[in-house]
Parts: C-alpha cells; sequence; structure tokens
C-alpha cells in the first residue's frame, strides 16, 4: 500500500471479545481500513490519544467507565469532537440520550451485518470530507495570516472576494530569479475574483536549477482556488529539493493529490519544468496539459492529469535549451474565449507569438494579453500565460 495514502482507522469497543470478533469479521472486507479494539472506556481515551481515530463504534454496556460517559467526554473535547461515533445498544432511552450527547448513528443488538457496513461507510466518506475541509482551512490560514484582522472586519461578500484575490495574486511571482541565460515573465487574471490558474516561477536549494509550472485546476471560482493554493503548497515543499529524480517528485505530488481527491472530483492539467543552469538542459513533465509553444517539433510523453490515479508514472522529457530558443507556456482560457460572433482565440496565439518572438519576456507578455483583450468579448475563463527565452 502506498505509503502516502493513509488507511481509516477503525476503533471498536466492547467488554465481550465475542463481539468485538463478530464486528471485526463484519467490516473485515472495508477497503483501505485497519480495525482497533478496545475493552473498555479507558483503553478508548488513551488509543484517541496517540492515534488518529477516524470512526468509532462504541457500545454503551460497560463496567467502569461506560460508553455513555467516555461519550460525552469525546464529544465536549473539541480535539476529538469531530470523530464520528455509532453507538450499539438494545435500549431505546439509551439511543435518545446517545444522540441528544453528539453521536452520529446507532445501532440496535443484535446488530444487522449489512446496516452495520452502509453505516460505516456513509460516516467514513463524511470524516473525509471534514478532514478535507480542515485542510483547506488550515491552509487558508496560513496564507491569510497577515490579513486576517481586516478580513473579520469586511461586512460585504464583495469585499472578502477582493481580499482573496488580492492573496491570490501576492502569490504569482512579480519578481523572477536572476539568470544571465534566461528572460522570464507570465501573467495570470482570474475570470472571477479568484480561479484555479497558476504558475510559477523558483530555484531549487542549492540553485542549481530554476523551476517553472503553469497549471489549471478544473472547475472556476473559490473550490478551484482552494485546491490550487493548496497544490502551490505542495508543489514548493516537493521541488525546491533536489535529492531525488524530477519524475519521483512529481509522482510524490500526484499520489499526495489523489489520496485527498478519492472521488477524482477535481484534477490539476499542469506542466512542470526544470533548467539546469550548468548545462543548459531544461526538462519537461507534461500531466495532461497543452503542449508549449516552441516545442511543436520535439517527441516526448505526455501523463494523466494530477489527482486522478495515482501511482501513475510522469516520463522526463528534456531538451538542450540554449541562446534562440523560447517557450510559451499557457492555459486552455487564452484559446477558447470567444469574439463576438463565437469565434474562439484558437491558434491566432501561434501566429501571435511569432510576430512578437523578438521582444522580450516582459514584452511579449503584454502585447500578447493586448491583442487577446481587444478579440474577445469577455473574459470566461481563468487566463495564464508564462514566457521563458533563452539568452
Amino acid at each position: 500500500m502506498n505509503d502516502n495514502i493513509r488507511r481509516n482507522k477503525i476503533l471498536i469497543v466492547d467488554d465481550e471479545m465475542f463481539n468485538l470478533d463478530l464486528l471485526e469479521i463484519a467490516l473485515s472486507d472495508l477497503k483501505n481500513s485497519k480495525i482497533i479494539r478496545a475493552t473498555n472506556g479507558f483503553q478508548v481515551l488513551k488509543t484517541i490519544e496517540n492515534m488518529d481515530i477516524d470512526l468509532i463504534i462504541l457500545d454503551i454496556s460497560m463496567p467502569e467507565l461506560d460508553g455513555m460517559k467516555v461519550l460525552q467526554k469525546l464529544k465536549i473535547e473539541e480535539e476529538t469532537s469531530y470523530i464520528p461515533v455509532i453507538v450499539v445498544t438494545s435500549k431505546t432511552e439509551d439511543r435518545y440520550k446517545a444522540l441528544e450527547l453528539g453521536a452520529e448513528d446507532f445501532l440496535s443488538k443484535p446488530i444487522d451485518v449489512i446496516e452495520l457496513r452502509f453505516r460505516v461507510n456513509n460516516l467514513l466518506r463524511l470524516k473525509k470530507y471534514n478532514d478535507l475541509q480542515i485542510s483547506f482551512n488550515q491552509l487558508l490560514e496560513e496564507e491569510v495570516a497577515k490579513k486576517e484582522n481586516l478580513l473579520r472586519n469586511l461586512a460585504h461578500v464583495e469585499q472578502e472576494l477582493e481580499l482573496a484575490r488580492e492573496i491570490q495574486q501576492s502569490l504569482i511571482p512579480k519578481v523572477y530569479p536572476k539568470s544571465d541565460t534566461l528572460d522570464v515573465h507570465g501573467s495570470c487574471t482570474p475570470a472571477f475574483e479568484v480561479g484555479g490558474d497558476y504558475f510559477d516561477v523558483f530555484k531549487t536549494e542549492s540553485g542549481k536549477y530554476t523551476i517553472f509550472i503553469i497549471s489549471d485546476v478544473s472547475g472556476h471560482g473559490f473550490a478551484s482556488a482552494l485546491v490550487s493554493m493548496q497544490f502551490r503548497t505542495l508543489i514548493r515543499s516537493k521541488l525546491i529539493s533536489e535529492h531525488k529524480t524530477f519524475s519521483e517528485r512529481i509522482e510524490e505530488i500526484n499520489n499526495i493529490m489523489c489520496s485527498e481527491n478519492e472521488e477524482a472530483s477535481m484534477f490539476i492539467t499542469g506542466l512542470f519544468l526544470r533548467y539546469c543552469h550548468e548545462t543548459q538542459v531544461m526538462e519537461f513533465i507534461n500531466a495532461g496539459h497543452h503542449t508549449p509553444i516552441g516545442l511543436e517539433n520535439m517527441d516526448y510523453s505526455r501523463g494523466i492529469p494530477i489527482g486522478i490515479q495515482a501511482n501513475m508514472p510522469f516520463p522526463t522529457s528534456t531538451t538542450h535549451f540554449t541562446k534562440g530558443k523560447q517557450l510559451l507556456l499557457y492555459t486552455d482560457g487564452i484559446i477558447e474565449e470567444e469574439n463576438a460572433n463565437n469565434e474562439m482565440y484558437g491558434n491566432r496565439i501561434y501566429e501571435l507569438k511569432e510576430r512578437t518572438k523578438l521582444y522580450s519576456a516582459k514584452e511579449q507578455t503584454q502585447l500578447i494579453l493586448k491583442a487577446f483583450n481587444n478579440f474577445i468579448e469577455r473574459q470566461k475563463d481563468d487566463v495564464t500565460i508564462l514566457i521563458i527565452k533563452a539568452i
């Protein structure tokens, strides 16, 4: 099992070994799950302290510290209140009291195995959704820490979205790593206040490589922006290191994104480039993205988008990126936007790139965006471009 995919930990609690055996057998077919036993309330509390539990199946009738007292303690404490609890009891009054204390569900004795599996699966899905929300919230807290006081005082949704836009735009590079052999410039314009497009340029720890990324999260708006910001943090933490191959790092990133996106409801197309300043060699990894302009005559492999399937290979292709060569990376917004006659911008981007290739990367960016904005009727999708010139 892949180390990046955490197994569901289900804690079953009963003072009768026979009942624990029945529960474990009933749950043995659950995929990617680990069953943990406890025979009394004190063991439950100790287990919760030592590991992350995803679901508790709790018998009410136990000596010393009974299930009701355990439930009450779990739901009072903020750290454990989010853990779903299914109580097991034969007494109607115990069911009502348990639900009042915060139990998510109950089962009657004797336990119906099919009913048990349905309820466990439903609550595990809910737990994963809650965990993902917590992860996103933590990421946002880190990114907006300097602007929290302002955000709390905003009274209108429009102001809140504007602040979110500023935060996301602050993550887009404004200054690029210095290089005697590269001229770089890019632009990212969301269709709404925030969006799912992202590009980045940064050097690795030793300065031996410069990393270039352009990506597009499926969908639009705030949800895509959350994923994009999470993706940026993950990219920076993984690709700044040089201890593994470029391909291995992208595979790690894909596995992590897949583990938080089990239903593949969102995915990310992206281009990942790594330029070696010593050898002037550029490495390419394409994860389901558009081929950059400037690589038309290069034969290279393309992988699937990030976040769809774990443990997939992402082959690396290389080329010498020497003086005179240049690349234009872009997201689909710039080629799919339409004018008043419903004509897409499409291949006009190739013609425009050819006409502007003698200009600097910054000038090219400005000229391309000016021509594009003059063409379209209204921007409906995020538009991102990144130009890299060897000088």
